[in-house]
């Protein structure tokens, strides 16, 4: 049975280990600005699909000679009309360009049209694959990505996202979070949300996780969201807000916690945010991150710090996604906070989906974040050894 939390489930697997190498090369060859988005929707009849402005690309991928790296095995694109679509093929079918030649010109033969202009209006005009959960036509999914921006579910008074907690669940949770009193909430919903919109804000529930915030304020919330929701959900002409999160599923990276490009190592009240890259993106050396706050949707400072030495890896803005946090610069009461925290056992009580193995082999919470920087690399890519000595972070130096 394909449902929502099956699809989020494979695109933590599988978008971590291909998608951003066919986003990259997506980009590279159309040469699609670095803070363009590129959206990932599906696999679907053996192509992978993507969306950025108003074209579609149909994508099918291989390994070049030295199987070190994907190369496009045909490429089609299409652009979307009202009720049509203009569509060309790039690389047609049963043609495996050489991976030097695919960036130098190479002429091909664009008469060869194996995927028909047909086969892709079925699947445009097809509902999303979690069929159980969001019925909703990818051509209307398109339609709200083109205006989608960071704010995009974002009222006057609210911020309204989804994100896995910091439990090592598959599970993610909705949160609301007060712009004016600068407050996270954690939101429930009666089962039946999962087929309908809640009748009133008594099938929400809501947990204040600042401590701050009053009956009232909650109660305002949940109204205002129950608005929200009544007001956006029939642009996508759905009745559930879980195929807005599907809508969110297909951004790329993901810029909050969901394990695609970056994932948070430890459980939410930890005091620290840190998080393990894909990209080794500083001088191809292993780094961790630290983001400033407790909210890190929200958060505008970060720290890349190096695995082997204390000290930063770069000063430039750290880029997650499209957004960029500029650089923090920790003070030294914070650094000596990260490493008494990092030398201390992990806390397994506040993790509910580790192995004995895994508890006997991880003792502390350094050697968790080297496990969970080594579970998150590409193949090929080199790990980190366990028993990799922590360096004295209170001496971090500046760069």
């Amino acid at each position: 049975m394909t449902t929502l939390e099956n699809i989020k489930k494979h695109k933590d697997k599988y978008c971590t280990k291909y998608v951003i190498r066919e986003i990259y090369l997506i980009k590279k060859y159309f040469k699609i600005k670095p803070n363009k988005r590129v959206f990932y929707f599906d696999t679907w009849c053996r192509r992978d699909y993507f969306f950025c402005d108003n074209k579609v690309f149909i994508a099918r991928f291989d390994v070049n000679k030295n199987k070190t790296d994907l190369i496009f095995s045909s490429l089609y694109t299409a652009v979307l009309k009202e009720n049509d679509v203009e569509f060309e093929t790039v690389i047609p079918d049963d043609t495996t360009p050489k991976f030097e030649e695919l960036f130098n010109g190479l002429k091909i033969d664009i008469t060869k049209k194996l995927y028909t202009k047909e086969e892709f209006l079925n699947w445009i005009d097809s509902p999303c694959c979690a069929t159980e959960t969001v019925d909703i036509p990818y051509r209307e999914a398109i339609k709200f990505l083109q205006d989608y921006k960071k704010d995009t579910f974002k009222t006057e008074n609210y911020l309204f996202y989804v994100k896995r907690d910091k439990d090592y669940t598959w599970a993610d949770n909705f949160y609301a979070y007060d712009i004016k009193n600068q407050a996270e909430m954690k939101m429930y919903f009666s089962s039946f949300i999962q087929t309908f919109l809640p009748e009133c804000s008594r099938d929400i529930f809501i947990e204040d996780l600042s401590g701050k915030l009053s009956k009232y304020q909650l109660n305002k919330c949940k109204k205002e969201f129950m608005i929200f929701m009544k007001k956006i959900c029939p642009k996508l002409k759905i009745e559930n807000f879980y195929a807005l999160e599907f809508v969110k599923q297909c951004i790329q990276p993901i810029e909050k916690d969901r394990g695609l490009s970056v994932r948070l190592v430890f459980p939410r009240d930890c005091k620290f945010n840190i998080w393990v890259d894909d990209f080794l993106s500083y001088d191809k050396k292993p780094y961790f991150v630290i983001t400033e706050g407790n909210n890190e949707w929200l958060s505008t400072r970060a720290a890349a710090i190096d695995f082997f030495k204390p000290k930063y890896k770069s000063t430039k803005p750290y880029i997650s996604g499209c957004y960029k946090r500029n650089h923090w610069d920790i003070d030294k009461n914070t650094l000596q906070n990260l490493t008494e925290f990092l030398k201390k056992p992990v806390d397994y009580s506040k993790i509910s989906h580790c192995s004995e193995e895994y508890k006997k082999e991880i003792k502390t919470n350094w050697e968790m974040l080297i496990s969970e920087y080594n579970a998150n690399l590409f193949e090929g890519d080199e790990e980190l050894p366990l028993d990799l000595p922590m360096p004295d972070y209170t001496k971090l130096i500046k760069l």
